[in-house]
């Protein structure tokens, strides 16, 4: 995703992540270990974790922390999915929405969108 913010910053594309919660609290998947994590339960612990995600994976783009309940973003726009991922356009519609987010697909949407294919 940093390249990906990278690629498109100069096309007027903004990239963020909110984080939602933990997808994988107390498993080790696909060479990630998440054993000692355990689901967020307060906002600190969810910026902590963050900080930790940004550190871990060096990202250089906004992270922003989803609240909890039947308001949260995740809820309400990602299907509950801790993965998911939406592209709204200018016109503030959804141009993109998946269950789990999929870069090369993102970079093709913005690729369509933006009409730049030599990324």
């Amino acid at each position: 995703m940093n390249k990906i913010s990278e690629d498109f910053k100069d096309k007027g594309v903004l990239v963020y992540t909110v984080y939602t919660r933990e997808p994988h609290a107390g498993e080790i998947i696909m060479g990630f270990d998440f054993s000692n994590r355990k689901q967020t339960k307060t906002h600190k612990e969810r910026i902590n974790y963050v900080k930790i995600l940004i550190e871990d994976h060096d990202l250089k783009y906004p992270i922003l922390i989803d609240t909890f309940g039947p308001e949260c973003i995740q809820e309400r726009l990602g299907g509950g999915a801790p993965n998911s991922m939406i592209v709204i356009d200018k016109e503030g519609k959804t141009a993109l929405w998946q269950v789990w987010a999929e870069p090369a697909a993102l970079k093709r949407k913005l690729e369509e969108m933006t009409g730049d294919t030599k990324q």
